[in-house]
């Protein structure tokens, strides 16, 4: 059975194997061609093709998640109210931001929530107040105590 699903710029096709494979690495990213394969009736060969395709086809990155806990970060929610034309510069600039992890389009009393990161008060005062607040009419910040895996951009700042 073909699945359609629509990413962002096209249509792509996806089988019964492609939605085992995604959901197997969904539990582990790290789980081998050979384990992959299992269930599926497909060679380790057959399988990387797959995983190349799906990449190709933007349905599939592979990255890694970050203990920020462990790394002494923070994290923290900021929902952010921008102006409707400060919102394709804002779109354009937010994901150059380090301590941005998530941007999120939403509706309403916000039109944005980012799940953001950063080492100390400091850095979180002035990613606030220096970038944020250039865009956003009304802004709002929770402190979070998650420190589960995240995905990060760059380790750019002091660990």
């Amino acid at each position: 059975m073909l699945f359609k699903i629509q990413t962002r710029d096209k249509e792509v096709m996806l089988d019964e194997t492609d939605l085992i494979i995604i959901s197997k690495l969904t539990g582990d990213g790290r789980i081998s061609l050979t384990e992959l394969s299992e269930g599926t009736k497909l060679s380790r060969v057959a399988i990387a093709n797959r995983l190349e395709k799906l990449g190709n086809q933007g349905v599939l990155k592979v990255s890694a998640l970050v203990n920020l806990g462990k790394l002494n970060y923070q994290t923290f929610l900021v929902e952010l109210q921008i102006q409707n034309n400060k919102v394709p510069q804002f779109k354009k600039i937010i994901v150059n931001f380090p301590q941005v992890i998530h941007s999120f389009e939403v509706i309403g009393p916000y039109n944005f929530m980012l799940v953001c990161a950063s080492k100390n008060n400091l850095e979180l005062k002035d990613f606030v107040e220096n970038t944020l607040k250039k865009f956003a009419e009304n802004c709002k910040v929770l402190i979070s105590s998650n420190t589960e895996f995240m995905p990060m951009k760059s380790l750019k700042h002091d660990i």
